[in-house]
């Protein structure tokens, strides 16, 4: 068993996206506490995504992006906006480490930006 699977969560992973961008249509963005790694609790907004399993707290970099692509500054305003959620790498102390981040859906930008999915596979279910 992988660590992943003896340790699952409930929040969304770049490992979860499986190397691949993936189109979300966020249903709720609530404020909520989460404790980090260090037992300290924050509060961040956590997206909730339309036939999704996992979710997405944010932090200030997806925060920011968020409201660019939907257009909205208001979290209450980004409910049936739809993103697109894709796996990248970042700086973190010194270290190259996964990370997600958030784009405008791949419909919206050029097509040579991100393949097409496989016409063979007709799940509406996201993969995370």
């Amino acid at each position: 068993m992988t660590r992943d699977e003896v340790f699952p969560s409930k929040y969304l992973k770049a490992a979860d996206l499986k190397g691949k961008a993936h189109i979300a249509t966020i249903v709720s963005a609530p404020y909520e506490t989460l404790k980090g790694i260090d037992g300290k609790e924050n509060k961040k907004i956590v997206l909730y995504f339309k036939n999704a399993e996992k979710a997405l707290p944010l932090n200030t970099t997806n925060f920011d992006a968020v409201c660019e692509v939907t257009g909205c500054p208001n979290t209450e305003d980004w409910l049936g906006k739809q993103i697109e959620v894709y796996p990248t790498k970042t700086l973190m102390g010194g270290k190259l480490v996964d990370c997600i981040r958030i784009r405008p859906p791949s419909s919206s930008r050029p097509a040579a930006a991100a393949p097409p999915p496989p016409a063979d596979d007709m799940s509406d279910q996201i993969p995370f």
